[in-house]
């Protein structure tokens, strides 16, 4: 079973015979999509909530007017990628599971948590995107490093102390 690495800013969609890991997560997310009948899976490993850092889902239509491309360094940007990617291999969003790991606040010493700010926006967007956020593993201080298996659908997460 072949490992493709999910680096930060990047997104893969692939099935069954495969699995995605993710390394180093820390105030990152790393959302997984997955279809249980199709065994068909995504993974983004996301570093920012939004473009305008708020956490909030951009505006219908305001991100396409701003930006020629979809920054996957961005939460919302990312799921809208993946949605389009897994879509475009047959699967239905309706019979697609979410999970989201990450979001640690790894620098206390700052006001800004973007850690939860990361899974905040994440959250909000799988609601907006009616998709079935089905687990979590977030926040607390420490990284994570993830592995999902795309002919079980399972998602391990190893935390890093």
């Amino acid at each position: 079973m072949p490992d493709k690495e999910v680096k930060i800013g990047e997104i893969a969609v692939t099935m069954a015979r495969d699995s995605l890991v993710a390394s180093g997560v820390g105030s990152c997310v790393v959302i997984t999509l997955y279809d249980r009948q199709l065994k068909i899976g995504a993974m983004a490993h996301a570093m920012l909530p939004s473009r305008d850092g708020a956490g909030r889902p951009a505006e219908e239509g305001q991100r396409d007017k701003q930006y020629k491309t979809q920054d996957v360094r961005y939460v919302e940007t990312a799921i809208d990628e993946m949605l389009k990617k897994i879509e475009a291999q047959g699967t239905k969003r309706k019979d697609l599971e979410a999970k989201i790991i990450g979001g640690a606040n790894m620098f206390s010493a700052f006001e800004s948590d973007i850690g939860k700010g990361n899974v905040l926006c994440a959250k909000k967007k799988l609601k907006k995107e009616a998709v079935k956020l089905v687990g979590e593993c977030v926040g607390g201080s420490q990284g994570r490093s993830v592995e999902f298996s795309l002919a079980s659908g399972i998602v391990t997460v190893k935390t890093k102390f």
